[in-house]
């Protein structure tokens, strides 16, 4: 996303939506009662006893709900009007903003917390996204990486000829990657992503590269897995080569980090710790390295918990740690659920008297 403006002395951000993940981001700062101002449109009837039309107008709204689903392209934001044109009357009704790419809107909160600013300032400049294609012989399938993780978009198998039969055998194969170079292109297109990385057991990565050359201007890599298709899309997603193509994307880090996190669990669990109540204890005294947490936490009804959880996050900015919020649908959240949704790495052993 791009911040237009920030005056958080007033309580200001005039921000524009560059990519889906802005949108997922705003879904975890947004709050109740915080009151949002963008362009959108309302059904109004012009004339007493004239059929209504849809006006186009610039709402401030008092916010009452946030609705996002992953990967969606809309943010909703249901609320009550609390400024608007006049001569309409629409003070005091209820809205919903249809938020998307493109869209600019200006945030006002009371206050903006440390940890709110923070979380505005990681994500604030693009980090990019990544096409990555799994292909062997006869299968493929095709996922881009995201802030909010990977979302597989196609896949297909192909029952090819025998070696033996040279002709068909050859036809098939160039038929087969051509078809996957279509819906590569057109995959990266819609999408927006800033690479192509291609893996696979053998030299059908090679042939595709090739065959994509030329045809887009994306920088495009390659690198070797074990298999072809999803199960080789998700071997990956755990090589070095990702964070050397898109290392600035916090969903790579969380991974990282939450195979450390396990793998000290096991040989050194002195220096793990995991859970709300936990972690926030540990930020306190500055213990924490780094710092994993589920976004829904951000959200959570339970005032109490809630707190905790931003106090957690604040002692732990304070102290240098470094803090990443994970969808809960990723794979990562999907795992942290198992750990009270926060797991941390500590800097120093601490032990109880």
């Amino acid at each position: 996303m791009k911040i237009i403006r920030e005056d958080y002395k007033k309580g200001l951000v005039e921000l524009r939506i560059e990519t889906l993940d802005d949108l997922w981001v705003l879904y975890n700062l947004l709050k109740e009662g915080d009151i949002v101002y963008a362009k959108t449109t309302r059904e109004i009837k012009i004339h007493e006893g004239s059929q209504s039309a849809r006006v186009p107008m610039v709402l401030g709204l008092r916010v009452k709900r946030v609705e996002f689903q992953q990967f969606s392209s809309k943010l909703r934001i249901g609320g009550v009007i609390v400024e608007g044109p006049e001569e309409y009357g629409v003070k005091g009704k209820h809205h919903t903003l249809s938020v998307g790419i493109g869209d600019t809107l200006l945030i006002a909160k009371e206050s903006w917390g440390d940890v709110e600013k923070k979380l505005l300032q990681d994500y604030a400049s693009r980090k990019g996204s990544i096409l990555v294609l799994s292909v062997d012989f006869e299968e493929a399938c095709v996922g881009v990486l995201s802030e909010q993780g990977i979302r597989y978009l196609w896949e297909e198998t192909q029952n090819m000829p025998s070696k033996a039969y040279q002709v068909d055998y050859e036809s098939a194969l160039k038929a087969f990657t051509s078809e996957i170079a279509r819906n590569v292109l057109d995959i990266a297109q819609r999408s927006s992503v800033d690479a192509i990385l291609i893996v696979g057991p053998g030299e059908v990565k090679n042939q595709l590269k090739n065959e994509l050359l030329g045809k887009t201007n994306l920088p495009i890599y390659t690198d070797t897995v074990s298999t072809g298709g999803c199960k080789g899309l998700d071997e990956a997603l755990r090589r070095d080569i990702i964070e050397k193509i898109v290392g600035g994307l916090k969903i790579i880090s969380a991974k990282a980090a939450l195979e450390e996190f396990k793998q000290l669990l096991v040989k050194d669990h002195d220096m793990v710790s995991y859970g709300v109540r936990e972690v926030y204890e540990l930020a306190r005294v500055g213990a924490i390295r780094r710092l994993v947490v589920l976004d829904e936490l951000l959200r959570t009804p339970n005032d109490e918990e809630r707190n905790i959880v931003y106090e957690a996050l604040h002692h732990a900015y304070r102290h240098g740690a470094e803090v990443i919020v994970v969808p809960k649908s990723s794979s990562v959240g999907v795992e942290l659920q198992g750990f009270g949704g926060m797991i941390a790495i500590l800097r120093f052993k601490l032990y109880k008297v």
